[in-house]
């Protein structure tokens, strides 16, 4: 995987997030969970890549490394509001609602890579390949891979990480 962090490693993420608030996603676990002074605040259930983890453009994968919320998508939008191309598009998914889309529902946290040559510029910008963390209607697939290469969420669960997260927050997403 070249320069990226694969593990989740305590002095690094001492150095990188220190006692403030961060993310990690970790792969094997299928698991969010955000740190805030070194003790874990929250867990949830996530969903990765079906293709598994990797940082290339179109490879369909999770990016691993460090990240940085780049922005925030969502502020008061409803729950379920079904979003595309970053804007609500007025429609609002029901739980059980029969549609063979993969939605992106209530919220939307656009991740940004902080490793160049990993998953900051070039063919393995994170920004650019449009890796989110948001909600989505497939929830029996949480807490296994089936994303696109995004991290999805239970659309409720999206917008308590969206309350707790501040743009520029570091995310780390690793294979452990």
């Amino acid at each position: 995987m070249g320069d990226c962090t694969e593990t989740f490693n305590a002095d690094n993420w001492q150095m990188m997030v220190g006692s403030g608030t961060g993310i990690w996603v970790s792969i094997e676990k299928q698991e969010l969970v955000v740190i805030d002074n070194n003790r874990i605040v929250k867990q949830y259930r996530c969903s990765t890549a079906a293709n598994g983890a990797g940082n290339k453009k179109d490879s369909g994968k999770t990016p691993l490394g460090w990240h940085r919320v780049g922005a925030k998508i969502g502020d008061n939008f409803p729950a379920g509001a079904v979003l595309k191309d970053r804007q609500w598009t007025g429609n609002i998914y029901k739980d059980g609602q029969d549609t063979q889309d993969d939605l992106i529902l209530s919220r939307i946290l656009w991740l940004e890579g902080a490793e160049g040559g990993c998953n900051r510029g070039g063919n393995v910008d994170s920004y650019s390949r449009y890796i989110y963390i948001h909600g989505t209607n497939a929830v029996d697939d949480l807490g296994r891979p089936a994303s696109a290469g995004c991290v999805r969420l239970n659309p409720e669960d999206v917008i308590d990480l969206y309350e707790r997260v501040e743009t520029g927050m570091r995310v780390l997403i690793t294979m452990d």
